[in-house]
């Protein structure tokens, strides 16, 4: 996970800076497909503003702000709400995919009477847990069981897909933007 902090009209305050890194990365905790986190710290007069916002995987984007006299509370008070978002957020996709879809693995469509060619998401699985090499990525696929793996590549810190080929090897899809 990726985390940002920018300061505006104020001076750069390492403790400041850590203390926001530390409350972004403990987000992880209430949800493991958080991309990057990008944390604004503004001054205005005696105002002191925190906007955060937190992407997630399905280009999701949670935003939070908040403001006080203090910096640090301000911090609190806005990571405090992204971590209800977080929550909630967690909650709908538990629920989104509850139902006889254990037996399913990966994506499937269903197909319907009416209309053939209209299909349905019927379950999505995540794969974004943390930035690793293709080398690492390798070893998840033999350990998933799985055809492909999508992850973020360490290196390039981009989305990539590693796959299983005809003749045994693995096949790196990386995507130029």
């Amino acid at each position: 996970m990726k985390v940002k902090i920018e300061e505006r009209h104020m001076e750069q305050s390492d403790p400041l800076r850590e203390y926001a890194i530390s409350k972004a990365e403990s987000l992880q905790k209430f949800f493991d497909g958080i991309i990057s986190v990008e944390v604004t710290m503004d001054v205005e007069k005696e105002r002191r503003l925190v906007t955060v916002f937190t992407h997630l995987i399905n280009k999701k984007v949670l935003k939070a702000s908040a403001e006080s006299d203090d910096m640090y509370v301000s911090i609190d008070s806005a990571m405090d709400k992204l971590e209800r978002q977080l929550k909630k957020f967690k909650e709908k996709l538990k629920d989104k995919h509850k139902g006889d879809v254990d037996s399913l693995k990966g994506l499937a469509f269903e197909t319907s009477s009416e209309d053939e060619d209209e299909r349905e998401i019927i379950q999505t699985d995540i794969y974004f847990k943390k930035p690793m090499a293709p080398d690492e990525a390798a070893l998840q696929l033999d350990s998933y069981n799985r055809n492909f793996l999508v992850f973020v590549n360490s290196e390039s810190d981009k989305v990539n897909i590693l796959y299983h080929r005809d003749d045994g090897q693995y096949g790196l899809i990386d995507p130029q933007f």
